[in-house]
């Protein structure tokens, strides 16, 4: 696998118009974000469809990548917000939409998969355990499951103002954690 140097090499030459390190920044991150996709979408034509609309926000967003970030998260940000947009257009009557399964949706389902570097996944699982458990199920529903914060609301029982807290102060806390886990 490509390095993360070499990774931002090639974002910063797709911002430039160079169709070649596009190519290239495709074929090595691509097996890494489908899983994200897929996780929200759960269905592979969608999420095939999804990637490939997330690589042409991509191609036209990269000016806007700045260096020193990670390109793999950058990527994946992107990937993810498209999932949720495709995710919440779907009508709910629609074959293949399925109510998330609550009692199985933990930090464990989703860190198996490949989708972002392993030293990353390492540091945001780290930073995950260290959350209280509200918090820590409060974002991943929101953010790995794209549940709304209604959704998150009723499953927990708990006013919507409450869950928003939770996720405020849990994204406020993997912030920090993570620029510790970095130095």
């Amino acid at each position: 696998m490509i390095d993360t140097a070499e990774l931002e090499q090639l974002l910063l030459a797709v911002a430039r118009g160079d169709q070649q390190a596009f190519q290239r920044f495709y074929r090595e991150t691509s097996a890494h974000l489908y899983p994200v996709a897929l996780r929200i979408l759960r269905e592979d034509g969608r999420a095939a469809d999804c990637l490939q609309d997330a690589f042409l926000k991509i191609w036209l967003k990269a000016s806007e990548y700045r260096a020193g970030r990670s390109p793999m998260a950058w990527a994946a940000a992107i990937v993810r917000y498209q999932a949720i947009d495709l995710l919440r257009r779907m009508p709910k009557d629609e074959p293949g939409w399925e109510e998330p399964d609550w009692e199985r949706e933990e930090w464990g389902a989703v860190h198996n998969e490949a989708a972002l570097y392993p030293a990353e996944r390492k540091r945001m699982e780290d930073c995950l355990q260290k959350m209280t458990a509200e918090q820590r199920q409060a974002v991943v529903q929101a953010f790995y499951r794209a549940a709304s914060y209604e959704e998150v609301a009723k499953h927990f029982g708990a006013a919507l103002g409450t869950v928003k807290s939770w996720i405020r102060r849990g994204l406020l806390f993997l912030r920090d954690c993570l620029q510790h886990e970095s130095t």
